[in-house]
């Protein structure tokens, strides 16, 4: 924004708030300005529009406040009545709180430090939260467990386990053994199974004998009455085979 004749504000036209000019104040850039510079004026009828203001126009001082406005018609509306326009920036803080450290609203906020009187200069009072992945690795049972499983809080349990306590002393147990249930056990015996064994020798050799064979004569008879039988023995000799 640029100022010039027609976008200054004349003073003659409000005479309740003073006006300070840049050719007729010293320091002016020294000024420190209200809401950090920003248009109050915007931020209340703009729904909290932050637009920064224009000094060139002219810088109100009220209260020994200086305010800059983004334009003449802001300037005009908010120096005709500047008590509202104050309490009205403030509603909108209350609405979005981070405005009140952004503008230095501390002054209608006294429970609020600034950041520049905070235990740490150049640091945020609240740190912000950070996220980020993490792991842990514990021990499944790092506390041994002492379960009595005889524990009983029932009271009524606990006289019938003493009743039946006391009933056992009167009682007396007998047993009976045979001839044939004496010393007699239970018996396991493991023993270790049979391998197989084979061997294999280098050479194999075997022997093939003759088949025997036998021829009878005679046993037909013949043109005489006494039959004769001759056995004749064909099997051959070994070295002949």
């Amino acid at each position: 924004m640029s100022g010039g004749a027609d976008n200054c504000v004349k003073p003659s036209d409000l005479n309740n708030v003073e006006w300070l000019f840049p050719e007729t104040t010293k320091n002016f850039e020294r000024l420190v300005l209200q809401y950090k510079g920003y248009c109050g004026w915007t931020l209340v009828q703009q729904n909290i529009l932050l637009i920064p203001g224009n000094a060139d126009i002219g810088v109100m001082r009220y209260q020994n406040r200086h305010y800059v406005f983004s334009s003449k018609q802001a300037a005009y509306e908010f120096a005709s009545d500047p008590d509202s326009y104050i309490i009205m920036v403030a509603e909108c803080a209350k609405k979005s709180p981070e405005l009140i450290q952004l503008l230095e609203l501390h002054a209608q906020f006294a429970t609020i430090t600034p950041y520049s009187q905070g235990r740490d200069q150049g640091k945020m009072i609240e740190k912000p939260i950070t996220k980020c992945d993490a792991g842990i690795q514990t021990e499944v049972h790092p506390i041994e467990s002492n379960i009595v499983k005889s524990y009983e809080w029932n009271e009524w349990e606990l006289r019938r386990k003493a009743i039946k306590l006391a009933n056992l002393r009167n009682k007396v147990t007998h047993s009976a053994q045979t001839n044939l249930s004496n010393l007699r056990r239970d018996n396991v015996t493991q023993v270790y199974l049979p391998k197989e064994s084979e061997t294999q020798t280098l050479q194999s050799t075997g022997t093939n004998v003759p088949r025997p064979q036998t021829f009878l004569a005679g046993i037909r008879g013949g043109m005489r009455k006494t039959t004769v039988m001759t056995k004749v023995d064909l099997t051959q000799d070994v070295d002949q085979t």
